[in-house]
């Protein structure tokens, strides 16, 4: 990063990036849970609002669909006035929407609610993989980017885990309520911990100045429009890049596969083959631990190779999905372990390939791959539900399955 200063730079530096590394993790951690807050409660949601399955999947597909949406704005406003800012920003302004879901009279309230958590969530989510790719260098690159996901990680079974446990113990109201002190929490810790770099001071200062340019000049362009027409030109640029291209294609497919996955296991583990309880469900969300292997993962994927690491993980997801076909609890649970590995394991390497391919523009680049990632994610939430309404597991399992081979495709046809 030539003129720039990153936080793996200087030795002196090193208590800086510590606490860089700290932010990182507990940003996505707690912010990014509230994502998840229903998922583990969807057959409760259902009786308390007396709506079936996929109504009640709304709750997921909802805000991830206003996550994708969301997410085309932050991206490129992060490359104008700096991540930190951004970052910290939408986080503090989560913690409002977060506390009254749970205050919510009726479903068509509690879904607005959930969409104004989605339509703030993004100036995170799409801001920290530009903030990786920029202030980290080398191998701390991909421990950074896996520190990163390890936090969205542990922040999805934080959510699950959290929400069944206390809805089990009180009811839903208490345990989407609860979720509003620790976004709050992370929002604190990325404003203290999270240095401003010299590239988001840089381009603060080019913001600034080619909006007084614009004012002296008088050409009749306003600032707003010279903004709006380089972002429009960098989305262009990106789309007409095939390796991009193909990262996008692979985070659509990734997400859709994983959440028609993990929002419909309920239905399927409380079911009379299985009759797991509340509780029981949410402990099946430990197997998001597999994300701790995450920071290794994106540490392997720097060292072999971010399309190769692609290939191999989302093959291992894929095959831990068809042995959830088998209907043995034990072999269930193997399966559903393979594919959060695996899922796990690729999140981070996609999102280093997304660093190396975009020269320019990259808070763009991601905006762009996560509203991808995202809208996947939000079409997950849904159709997975009618397959799972007319063919069962099955139906499910082999849908998402299907999205997956699309992914690995064009990891091995675009990228």
């Amino acid at each position: 990063m030539s003129g720039t200063t990153s936080l793996s730079s200087h030795p002196e530096q090193q208590g800086i990036r510590i606490g860089a590394l700290v932010a990182l993790f507990l940003g996505p951690a707690f912010v990014f849970a509230n994502m998840y807050t229903t998922q583990a409660i969807l057959p409760v949601l259902s009786r308390a609002f007396k709506v079936d399955a996929p109504t009640a999947g709304l709750t997921i597909s909802v805000i991830v669909l206003a996550v994708a949406i969301g997410s085309l704005f932050y991206g490129p406003l992060s490359d104008r006035i700096g991540r930190k800012i951004v970052m910290v920003g939408s986080s503090l302004l989560i913690t409002l929407p977060t506390l009254l879901c749970a205050f919510a009279p009726n479903f068509t309230i509690l879904l607005c609610l959930r969409a104004l958590q989605g339509l703030l969530m993004p100036g995170l989510t799409s801001v920290a993989i530009s903030y990786v790719n920029d202030e980290f260098r080398g191998r701390e690159r991909g421990l950074a980017m896996g520190v990163y996901v390890s936090g969205q990680t542990l922040g999805g079974l934080f959510a699950r885990l959290g929400s069944a446990a206390l809805t089990a113990a009180l009811n839903w109201q208490v345990a989407l309520f609860s979720f509003s002190l620790p976004t709050l929490i992370a929002s604190l810790a990325m404003w203290r911990f999270l240095p401003d770099s010299q590239s988001q001071v840089a381009g603060r200062a080019r913001f600034l100045s080619g909006s007084q340019r614009a004012t002296i000049v008088g050409d009749g362009d306003q600032p707003g429009t010279n903004v709006l027409r380089q972002s429009l030109s960098d989305i262009w640029q990106h789309l007409h890049n095939r390796h991009l291209v193909g990262a996008f294609i692979i985070g659509f497919t990734l997400f859709f596969g994983f959440v028609g996955t993990f929002t419909y296991l309920p239905y399927y583990l409380s079911g009379p083959h299985f009759g797991l309880s509340t509780v029981q469900l949410g402990l099946v969300y430990l197997l998001w631990l597999t994300g701790l292997c995450s920071p290794i993962a994106g540490s392997l994927a720097e060292r072999v190779g971010s399309r190769r690491a692609i290939a191999v993980s989302m093959s291992v997801a894929g095959g831990g999905l068809l042995v959830t076909l088998i209907p043995l609890l034990p072999l269930v649970i193997v399966g559903l372990g393979l594919l959060a590995l695996g899922m796990f394991c690729t999140i981070p390497a996609v999102n280093l390939y997304l660093g190396e391919q975009a020269h320019k523009a990259k808070g763009t680049a991601a905006s762009l791959y996560l509203s991808c990632y995202y809208f996947g994610g939000s079409l997950g939430a849904v159709l997975p539900g009618v397959a799972l309404v007319h063919g069962g597991w099955p139906g499910v399992a082999l849908l998402c399955l299907g999205t997956m081979l699309i992914a690995i495709a064009s990891d091995l046809l675009l990228c």
